[in-house]
């Protein structure tokens, strides 16, 4: 019995598992190549929110996973940088965010089961992208959300 249990078809993570963002390698010019996620089931959807969600943990908490040779740092060391500037950020990522991240691919290994839905919920599909992370931290301090440095 014990046997036949484990050769049981293996359950599908859902969205309520949340994925890190995950660096591939950083480009010539320092933007790094990401991986990041979404649950959306809209494909432009989720596409925009990956890319918010990568920009979100460079700017605030960092990339943690991935290749060793990726600025694991978050561009803003601020305690609490979001609540402090939250206007900023509110409009940052209504629009402006867009020139920082840019789409490369659907990432085929990383989508969960062909985007099928389980119980009602979608799963993470990893997208790979581009993020601009000179031009961002240029934009920080110009904006004055980052000190000169």
């Amino acid at each position: 019995m014990l046997a036949m249990s484990s050769c049981a078809e293996q359950k599908q993570l859902n969205s309520s598992y949340t994925y890190k963002t995950e660096c591939l390698g950083v480009e010539f010019d320092g933007s790094q190549k990401v991986v990041a996620y979404s649950g959306k089931r809209n494909r432009e959807d989720a596409i925009e929110e990956a890319k918010k969600v990568a920009l979100r943990e460079i700017l605030f908490s960092g990339l943690r996973e991935g290749k060793p040779d990726c600025d694991v740092k978050p561009i803003l060391n601020e305690a609490n940088a979001y609540a402090n500037h939250e206007e900023y950020f509110i409009r940052f990522f209504n629009s402006a965010y867009k020139t920082y991240a840019l789409y490369i691919e659907e990432r085929a290994g990383q989508k969960a089961k062909q985007q099928q839905k389980v119980k009602d919920v979608a799963q993470s599909t990893g997208y790979v992208l581009k993020i601009n992370r000179p031009e961002l931290k240029k934009k920080m301090i110009a904006d004055g959300i980052l000190p000169n440095q």
